[in-house]
């Protein structure tokens, strides 16, 4: 039987609030960075918050400064109404990328999570094989990482979060590293675990970047925007566990929440500037494959123009992938999103019909256009030998793009400017050239 609707849940009491948090990071010399802007977020007793919004919009750096990794630069962080600035120590944390050390085994990995003063010996052998028990990984407590799958790595890294019977469990894209299949039944077994009676789980701080996750495990789901980072819109899950991601409820409610990120992603454009010099604009790049976006082109072209929801059923990806797809055909000048429908551009129609060679050159002529490459190329010709370094142009991205990951955008930027011949890069060596490399 599918579930039906229900109302919104009357939760606890508040756990964790930030109350007009902003964070500003110094990136060299005097220049300033503001990555989050008037944060007010509340998460209560028994519920579940889901963080969505696009990369760069600073969820990690959101859930960091809950946790007191990070400090904010104005506002306050309050732990049941008592404002706090060191680590929480009623909060536990689950990394994205299992974060194990490979030369422990299952049961000192999760022992791990229990400091050594705070409980016995008996209670701490006690916590350990419950938690064991509760994520189901009895027979595993002498095996090492290596010995693991991607699942039961993250298992323990579950396990060594509740060990310490935190309040609030933080999930930081928990869930991402894994295959769809592992990664459907663990986000299951989390759900379960809270909604157990039995379960020391309690509430739920989840960032992630997919919708369907998000609707699928949260009560309520905070979307966020970018540069800086704010929050846009915050909406209550009134349905009940289990769900049924296909029930019309539940649909409906991920349409209206891909609506509401396609606003905080891409806004209507703002009004043109008043005449005079332009100022510096730092642009940074969709970390998505050419490959993808010439895809999307593509369907553009026999389909016609497409609503953004229904793109996404038809190119069957996550709907945030999809607008970074959708963002570079912009930024590429191939596609325009008019009215949150996804148009090819007669710039999109030349690119499409030109062979192979021709859309190097016209890519070649954009990219010299976009920030980041125009970054790569002053930095080639103001080398003697017109070639740089790997980690230079890596500093020089962190420098600007802080909020983001560097070396994603250097993946990015590498594959578009070889595909471009913008420059040469040289794996091996890991130097950019601005021409090809002299003969061995």
């Amino acid at each position: 039987m599918n579930p039906q609707p229900l109302q919104p849940t009357q939760h606890g009491p508040p756990l964790l609030e930030l109350r007009q948090v902003s964070l500003t990071l110094a990136v060299g010399g005097a220049k300033q960075l503001e990555v989050l802007r008037d944060i007010d977020l509340e998460v209560r007793e028994h519920e579940v918050v889901a963080v969505l919004g696009p990369s760069g919009c600073g969820k990690s750096t959101l859930l960091r400064v809950a946790l007191g990794l990070e400090q904010p630069t104005s506002g306050q962080v309050f732990h049941r109404g008592q404002a706090r600035r060191e680590l929480q120590p009623a909060t536990a944390l689950v990394f994205q990328n299992f974060a194990l050390f490979p030369w422990l085994t299952v049961h000192e990995n999760v022992a791990l999570g229990l400091a050594p003063t705070l409980v016995d010996e008996a209670e701490r052998a006690q916590r350990i094989h419950r938690v064991i028990h509760v994520v189901g990984l009895e027979g595993f407590e002498d095996a090492y990482p290596k010995e693991l799958s991607g699942g039961m790595k993250q298992r323990v890294g579950f396990a060594r979060a509740l060990a310490a019977d935190p309040e609030l469990l933080c999930m930081d894209e928990p869930f991402s590293a894994l295959d769809v299949l592992t990664g459907e039944a663990l986000r299951n077994e989390v759900v379960d675990l809270y909604t157990s009676k039995t379960s020391p789980l309690n509430s739920i701080l989840l960032v992630t970047h997919s919708i369907t996750e998000a609707v699928f495990m949260a009560t309520r789901v905070v979307i966020m925007a970018a540069h800086p980072g704010s929050i846009r819109a915050v909406v209550d899950v009134p349905l009940p566990y289990p769900r049924d991601e296909h029930h019309p409820a539940f649909l409906k409610l991920s349409q209206h929440i891909h609506a509401l990120i396609t606003h905080a992603v891409m806004p209507e454009p703002a009004p043109a500037p008043e005449p005079g010099p332009p100022g510096p604009r730092l642009q940074s790049i969709p970390t998505v494959s050419l490959v993808a976006t010439i895809g999307l082109l593509e369907i553009l072209e026999n389909e016609g123009e497409m609503g953004l929801f229904d793109l996404t059923h038809h190119v069957d990806t996550d709907f945030t992938q999809l607008l970074l797809i959708v963002k570079a055909a912009e930024l590429l000048g191939w596609a325009t999103t008019p009215g949150e429908r996804v148009k090819l551009t007669e710039e999109g129609h030349r690119f499409l019909s030109a062979d192979i060679h021709v859309r190097k050159q016209l890519l070649n002529a954009k990219l010299r256009e976009i920030f980041v490459f125009r970054l790569v190329l002053e930095m080639l010709e103001r080398s003697p030998e017109h070639q740089v370094e790997e980690e230079v142009v890596l500093g020089q991205l962190a420098l600007h793009f802080p909020h983001e990951r560097p070396q994603r955008i250097l993946r990015t930027l590498i594959a578009w400017g070889r595909y471009a011949a913008l420059f040469r890069y040289r794996s091996t060596s890991k130097i950019f050239w601005a021409q090809p490399p002299p003969t061995p």
